[in-house]
């Protein structure tokens, strides 16, 4: 036998290996998972090109075989199926792979390994150490606004940039702009990277970062990017393109300052989102002197009012934004009151959030 395995230590990481796999790829590899044996450790591996994951199995038991291949989409299904906290055989003979477990057994046909893709070597110049748990949180408070399918692809990813001991991430599909930055210690000071990450990794590294303060080793080189985290190893390419300026974006001094309790306008805009057009999902905010007015109708004329109180005191202004846009940032701020700030009402409304993470959002208004 060349492998034993607990179920339980496999199962999720052939979740995780699967979730990369191209379906119908013309590279009958890509679909695969890799088997590799590497000092007396075994290292499973999937990539669709452009990333590749690594994971370090715990086995019970295993002896040296060559590299294979097998179909990623069968074995998660076969490993799936046998009991919880069972023991599972791997004996990889010839062309096939056996897999046995209590009186169930499995026969499948498999590739050799050195057919696999592989992600070429790079060297790293630059190493950042930083908090599973912080980096997933700055994450998740920017990820929403990047697009999606765009035909700028420099947009279809997340620019992640290290300046002046912080690292800054920053998301925008055009319409909106997600800005988010944190203090890095332990870096110097005159180290500067700016890069582009695919969407599709940003996605992949929210499903193995934990939350907890554990930290995770980014490693950086030419066109590539590497995570190690925990027992996994993500390697992406990277967007070669260059990403719009956003710094020119941010002003500093705004002429109009409205504060509203997040959980009371965060609820408005629910139920306002009930009767927003399909395709057009605006909302309006009427604001006067200490009163908000949130209104929204649909193609049917079908109506919502609702008053809230908020803490203004200026002309009458009015707002049409895209109520998917606001409610994302509703949920990513944490201070009690939302605080929009702006200069006049065709221009973007900015939301800051001064917590752990100084963050920065813009919403460009809806035009019907």
């Amino acid at each position: 036998m060349n492998l034993i395995i607990k179920r339980n230590n496999i199962l999720k990481p052939l979740q995780k290996l699967n979730s990369l796999i191209s379906v119908n790829h013309e590279n009958i590899n890509i679909n695969n998972v890799l088997f590799k044996f590497k000092k007396d450790c075994l290292f499973l591996i999937s990539t669709n090109l452009e990333i590749e994951l690594i994971v370090q199995i715990f086995c019970i038991k295993i002896c040296k075989f060559e590299s294979i291949s097998v179909c990623s989409k069968k074995i998660l299904h076969i490993v799936r199926s046998f009991p919880i906290d069972s023991e599972i055989c791997f004996i990889i003979c010839n062309k096939n792979m056996k897999i046995i477990c209590k009186n169930i057994y499995f026969l499948l046909s498999v590739l050799p390994g050195k057919n696999f893709p592989k992600f070429k070597k790079k060297k790293f110049k630059n190493s950042i150490i930083i908090s599973q748990k912080k980096f997933k949180d700055i994450i998740y408070n920017t990820q929403f606004s990047m697009a999606k399918q765009d035909v700028r692809h420099y947009l279809n990813g997340m620019y992640f940039e290290i300046n002046q001991n912080k690292m800054f991430l920053v998301s925008t599909d055009g319409y909106r702009i997600s800005v988010s930055s944190i203090l890095i210690h332990d870096i110097s000071p005159s180290l500067y990277y700016s890069i582009i990450i695919p969407r599709k990794t940003i996605m992949e590294l929210t499903k193995l970062l934990n939350d907890i303060n554990i930290t995770l080793s980014i490693n950086i080189g030419s066109g590539i990017i590497q995570f190690y985290i925990n027992e996994y190893i993500l390697s992406s390419k990277l967007i070669d393109n260059n990403f719009p300026d956003y710094k020119s974006l941010l002003i500093k001094n705004f002429d109009t300052k409205i504060q509203i309790n997040r959980m009371e306008l965060k609820q408005s805009l629910n139920r306002a989102s009930i009767l927003t057009h399909n395709k057009f999902p605006g909302v309006t905010l009427q604001i006067s002197s200490e009163k908000c007015i949130v209104i929204a109708c649909n193609e049917q004329d079908e109506q919502v009012k609702e008053e809230l109180l908020i803490n203004y005191f200026g002309p009458r202004i009015e707002l049409t934004m895209n109520i998917h846009y606001i409610l994302e940032v509703i949920n990513v701020v944490k201070n009690d009151f939302i605080t929009i700030l702006l200069n006049h009402s065709m221009s973007g409304i900015y939301i800051k959030d001064n917590q752990e993470f100084y963050s920065i959002y813009i919403i460009m208004p809806l035009i019907l």
